[in-house]
């Protein structure tokens, strides 16, 4: 899919977009692994699993001869960091949206390793929004925008 289809879902559905791009990364790296791993459980701990998966999304990549400038452990510890903030007190925890900037390098680069595997005559990328998609934005977008109102107005 398209970093901005991404990041749209990511903000409009309050991070569980990211989880589920997460889920489906672990399911994908299943299919492909010779090893016993349970995308559900790894992706309900996403916070410490990231590590792992940024590591073997990079190490594809790489083999691919796909071009990465991003260190898995550095972005598997902002992920940790900035998810952890959903604890602050208002207005504070709305930092934890920028756990989402952790990712948007490592979709990016899965972006690229599924070009290559993308037959003549198919779009690489999904760029389009489907009906789901536009009523989980509009819904999203007036939750996210009652939240922000609410954070901020006085008491």
């Amino acid at each position: 899919m398209s970093t901005q289809k991404f990041i749209v879902l990511s903000i409009c559905t309050f991070g569980f977009y990211e989880l589920y791009w997460c889920y489906q990364n672990w399911v994908r790296l299943q299919s492909k692994s010779t090893k016993d791993i349970s995308p559900f459980w790894r992706t309900f701990f996403a916070p410490l699993w990231n590590f792992r998966l940024f590591g073997s999304i990079r190490d594809m990549a790489v083999s691919e001869n796909v071009a990465v400038s991003w260190s898995a452990g550095v972005l598997g510890a902002l992920y940790l960091v900035l998810s952890l903030l959903w604890r602050l007190p208002d207005p504070w925890w709305w930092l934890s949206f920028a756990a989402l900037l952790a990712l948007v390098p490592v979709q990016q680069t899965a972006q690229r390793i599924n070009r290559l595997y993308v037959a003549e005559g198919e779009r690489p990328e999904n760029h389009t929004y489907s009906k789901t998609n536009i009523v989980t934005i509009v819904i999203g977008s007036l939750i996210v925008i009652l939240a922000v109102v609410g954070t901020f107005i006085p008491e």
